[in-house]
């Protein structure tokens, strides 16, 4: 493995042990955890809160309730700006997503490259997600730093059923990213609703 020195392993702390047990959906080991004094804000060295793991990695809407029961926020972002319900959204877990918009997870909150929620729900064709979140008031045009929308995402992997409804809900497809081009100029081959709108 090299030469040097050999890396001293970290202490597998209580706090570890808490974010480990949230990843791998061990509600008894996060109780006990809890009960021994682990905070239930401890985040990882990415900015990852216990509730935004028991999200995005476990996908556990009981383990999300049961965190925030506790007293976890709802809407704690980690190191990239990325909070629980852009994870979730982006993983299509609807169910998650409804209980965080309930709670007051900010819909269209933006991440360091300026992706929200419904972004991330679009790149990864999470129709239901897009859906809910357009009805929760979730922007179909906010652009990314680069200037893609959901739809021009949506249009370029191919995300035909996602696009189809970004476009009855409200998508403009004649947006353009920062290279000047279209949701129709940036679509995969074949994907009918993005060929149908904008200019001829």
């Amino acid at each position: 493995m090299g030469t040097g020195e050999a890396l001293e392993p970290e202490p597998f702390t209580r706090e570890r042990r808490l974010l480990d047990a949230v990843q791998r959906g061990d509600r008894a080991t996060v109780e006990r955890a809890l009960e021994l004094g682990v905070p239930v804000d401890t985040k990882d060295d990415l900015g990852r809160s216990a509730l935004l793991l028991a999200a995005s990695d476990a996908g556990d809407l009981d383990l999300v309730r049961f965190l925030h029961e506790k007293g976890a926020a709802i809407d704690e972002p980690d190191v990239q700006g990325r909070a629980a319900l852009s994870h979730a959204a982006g993983e299509g877990r609807l169910e998650i997503v409804r209980f965080l918009v309930e709670r007051g997870a900010q819909v269209d909150r933006p991440d360091w490259q300026r992706r929200t929620p419904l972004f991330h729900a679009a790149l990864r064709d999470r129709a239901g997600v897009v859906g809910y979140l357009i009805e929760r008031g979730a922007d179909p045009n906010a652009a990314d730093q680069l200037g893609d929308t959901p739809l021009i995402v949506a249009c370029a992997k191919g995300n035909a059923a996602t696009a189809a409804l970004l476009l009855e809900r409200g998508a403009d497809p004649e947006l353009r990213d920062q290279e000047g081009r279209t949701a129709r100029e940036r679509s995969a081959p074949g994907v009918e609703p993005c060929l149908r709108s904008g200019p001829a």
